[in-house]
């Protein structure tokens, strides 16, 4: 039995039915393949966002980033869903 949390593999954790499961690293060789239009925009979103939000470290706002770039309704939508998020603006 091995210990929970990060390791050479990926992350290790103990599921609901008590038994081990491996979450496997990320092939950074398999990320998301962006014209160079698409990279300056990323550039500039991600800028923008670290800005805004210094205390987040750079991969958080590099996956939300790259999620709302790759599926922008899906962002709309939940963004939509989150009441309290839309509390803030008059509908």
């Amino acid at each position: 039995m091995s210990i929970e949390g990060i390791c050479n593999e990926g992350l290790r954790y103990i599921d609901d039915d008590g038994e081990e499961q491996l979450i496997p690293r990320a092939n950074i060789q398999d990320g998301y393949k962006y014209t160079i239009k698409d990279t300056e925009k990323k550039e500039h979103l991600m800028t923008l966002c670290l800005q805004k939000y210094p205390h987040l470290d750079k991969m958080t706002v590099e996956i939300f980033v790259d999620h709302f770039m790759n599926h922008p309704d899906d962002m709309e939508k939940n963004m939509m869903n989150d009441k309290e998020y839309m509390k803030k603006f008059k509908c």
